[in-house]
């Protein structure tokens, strides 16, 4: 008898589904950005845990997986950026120098507007939080295609614990993300806020 799928928030992209994924489809040079990438996201969410108790790296892993297998957008610097988005905040060794130096300008500039001094509380926390989405509202359409798979992967989660206040979550998502990818008509973008809207058609009812 076959044996059970695991809950969404169970799974990851190991790193053989990752080379298995890309592997034909990259050069070799992308190829080890990209597995390099993944590494150093690996290494750096180490002991780290979401809410339902899985591992962070997880969520990133899945971020790459919907950037590679539902979007089909198979640039090296988008999948790796994927992997990186959260480095910045959750590592007091790596700068935006170490990540220009071991990868690229572009991925480290896709990783800075990602990256969110999370440590802020009170109305600087809700200046930040404003800060970013203006800044991520006039960044490059790459950056806007992994805050989207990064949210559209949270979403998935919601039914896990992994958010303490799920429905706030889905409000400030239409409120302050919803809007950019209106502005921007981009079909990937698309896709992925008429999977979040499916997935809220399902907690809501």
């Amino acid at each position: 008898m076959d044996s059970p799928l695991p809950l969404y928030n169970q799974t990851h992209f190991t790193r053989q589904d990752l080379i298995d994924a890309i592997a034909t489809k990259l050069d070799p040079v992308e190829l080890t950005t990209v597995l390099g990438a993944y590494e150093m996201a690996s290494s750096v969410h180490e002991y780290q845990r979401r809410n339902d108790s899985t591992p962070y790296f997880w969520h990133l892993s899945r971020v790459a997986r919907i950037v590679i297998d539902e979007l089909h957008y198979l640039n090296a610097d988008v999948i790796s950026a994927a992997l990186l988005h959260d480095v910045l905040e959750d590592s007091d060794i790596i700068t935006a120098e170490v990540l220009k130096y071991n990868f690229s300008a572009y991925i480290s500039y896709i990783v800075e507007v990602l990256t969110k001094n999370i440590r802020l509380l009170g109305m600087q926390r809700e200046q930040e939080d404003s800060d970013y989405v203006e800044r991520l509202r006039f960044s490059s359409i790459d950056c806007k295609i992994i805050k989207f798979a990064e949210r559209l992967d949270n979403y998935r989660c919601l039914e896990f614990g992994v958010k303490r206040n799920p429905f706030g979550y889905i409000e400030a998502t239409e409120r302050d993300y919803y809007p950019i990818a209106r502005e921007e008509q981009n079909e990937m973008l698309d896709r992925i806020v008429e999977e979040m809207d499916r997935i809220k058609r399902k907690l809501f009812s």
